[in-house]
């Protein structure tokens, strides 16, 4: 595609310090400045050297560096932890979201002193940074939503009710409906609602508040925006949706890292390979790490798993041989598109879940916290995974998951529809597209 100069147009794209939450926005960062745009990236210090490292531009991108959360790091660890070890997965990730309203005042005075400076003509901002909206709001710059999650995370009270969907983080298969639910689902769906409202509703109409900015209604707080969810009809269930709201399919990057000869020629030799990963904000226990290693050591199989460092003082100090441990790896599509990699353990964080599917490779989750459950659900409602509990597997039931998985075909058969899914969708490309759409609308600079 021929680079058209839309130069003088500035895309702000702002997020969390999170890596699950920035990557849609890298990729889709990359496609626009291939378009000819001029992009800019705003978070904390924190994920400033991630950026650099996985942005693959022609041209520099303005970093906005809004400055370091060192102060906020403790808290943010002990909610990580706290969150792992929690039974309900609401819960989780109501902590989660209680922390980040922590982060809310400093991120948007420190914003909204950026984009004075320099006024973006649209802002792409990640679902769970509230501040970057409610600033592009403050200043009257448009703003389109990324949600990197599935639509769970988007309140049932804004998408039209489907009893044949089950409520999030309500632990049901969509094969496995129960009998009442056209009747319970609307009270349901209510409470769930004012529970919300008396809670995370609340608080965010204070944090508002103290920033100059009226109360919104928080279920519909996204109702002005176009949102776009990277995920797919197919491993998400089929509902209906506000004309808001564009699936968009996994960001999935146009070119991926290869693999060096050392840890290709590891990969090729020897048994099939389980990749273990459960990604860079989960915080397992020691009994959870434990029991894991007991499953993955002196297994049928090879193991590669990717743990921080903080962590594996809770392993063994001789470390099984069939198990390789690093605390940190290539690019995960890189490792799960090669043909030895047969099994992902995954958290079922949806960027890793959609990776692993692209490339092929059936999955075995431990969901640790948030919509990591309701992922789980679909990835064996799709027929290409099953997963454990986090906090009552056993070390037999997750061995045996593994195997089962390792060696039983039928795990691989509805991958290629789902990839076709993922096509369909428009991925990047079309996010793209809703962007340009959307300056068109607004600014003649895209025009």
């Amino acid at each position: 595609m021929k680079k058209r100069n839309h130069s003088s147009c500035y895309i702000l794209f702002v997020s969390i310090p999170l890596v699950g939450h920035i990557n849609p926005l890298l990729r889709q960062a990359e496609e626009l400045d291939r378009r000819g745009y001029r992009v800019g990236i705003a978070s904390t210090r924190e994920i400033r050297t991630y950026i650099k490292a996985n942005l693959a531009v022609s041209q520099p991108v303005d970093f906005l560096d809004l400055g370091t959360i060192e102060s906020l790091l403790e808290t943010w660890y002990e909610v990580e932890k706290e969150a792992c070890k929690e039974k309900f997965f609401w819960q989780s990730s109501r902590k989660i979201l209680n922390c980040l309203y922590l982060l809310y005042p400093w991120f948007f005075d420190r914003l909204l002193d950026r984009v004075k400076c320099d006024r973006p003509d649209l802002m792409v901002v990640d679902f769970s940074t509230r501040a970057g909206i409610d600033v592009a709001e403050a200043e009257g710059i448009p703003a389109i939503v990324n949600n990197p999650c599935l639509l769970t995370t988007i309140s049932v009270e804004y998408l039209p009710l489907v009893t044949k969907v089950p409520l999030p983080f309500s632990g049901h298969s969509v094969h496995q409906i129960p009998w009442h639910t056209p009747y319970s689902y609307p009270l349901l769906r209510w409470l769930s609602g004012r529970i919300i409202d008396f809670t995370l509703g609340r608080q965010l109409n204070r944090l508002r508040a103290s920033r100059g900015l009226g109360s919104i209604d928080v279920h519909r707080a996204w109702g002005d925006h176009t949102v776009l969810v990277n995920s797919a009809f197919g491993l998400e269930y089929p509902r209906p949706l506000p004309t808001n709201i564009q699936m968009i399919g996994p960001a999935i990057a146009s070119s991926v890292e290869p693999l060096d000869a050392e840890t290709n020629e590891w990969l090729d030799r020897g048994l099939p390979v389980v990749y273990v990963n459960l990604g860079t904000v989960a915080r397992a226990t020691a009994n959870q790490l434990q029991r894991m290693y007991r499953a993955l050591a002196g297994s049928s199989f090879r193991v590669w798993w990717i743990l921080r460092t903080d962590l594996q003082k809770y392993l063994p100090d001789a470390i099984a041989p069939n198990i390789r441990l690093d605390n940190w790896g290539p690019p995960l599509l890189s490792i799960l598109q090669h043909p030895n990699v047969k099994v992902f353990v995954s958290h079922c964080g949806i960027n890793s879940v959609q990776e692993s599917l692209f490339a092929g490779t059936p999955i075995v989750g431990i969901p640790m916290f948030a919509d990591q459950f309701d992922m789980a659900m679909r990835v064996k409602d799709a027929g290409v995974g099953l997963f454990v509990d986090k906090l009552a597997f056993t070390v037999s039931e997750l061995r045996g998951a593994i195997e089962q998985v390792l060696s039983n075909s039928s795990f691989l058969k509805p991958i290629p529809a789902l990839q076709a899914s993922f096509r369909q969708a428009g991925g990047v490309s079309r996010a793209a597209d809703i962007i340009e759409l959307e300056l068109s609308k607004l600014n003649p600079c895209n025009k």
